[in-house]
């Protein structure tokens, strides 16, 4: 839980509760002998977000109805609509399944 909190700082500058951080899946990542590792957690968002482009091509804060919308495309959101505010990874990826987490969590 602390790298979560280390890391989620270094590279965009947002603190998060140390209290929300939970495990949700781990996948095989391309480079030898590692693994993805997923957390939920949940951050300030009243936070400027200050993005380590070393580390992130970018990061952003977007709401629940564009993320929704984004979601509800097949596939890559990119190919379908570059209009979209935010373009999610593809099914299957752990990026893709902790967003779907959160907006089965969501009202």
């Amino acid at each position: 839980e602390d790298a979560v909190q280390r890391e989620v700082f270094e590279e965009t500058g947002v603190r998060i509760d140390p209290e929300s951080v939970a495990y949700m899946n781990s996948q095989p990542w391309p480079f030898p002998q590692s693994s993805m590792i997923g957390f939920h957690a949940t951050a300030d968002d009243s936070t400027p977000l200050e993005v380590d482009t070393d580390e992130l091509e970018g990061a952003g804060w977007f709401g629940l109805e564009e993320v929704r919308a984004a979601a509800k495309v097949p596939g890559s959101t990119l190919k379908h609509d570059p209009g979209l505010a935010v373009l999610l990874p593809p099914k299957g990826v752990i990026a893709r399944e902790l967003i779907d987490s959160w907006l089965e969590r969501q009202p």
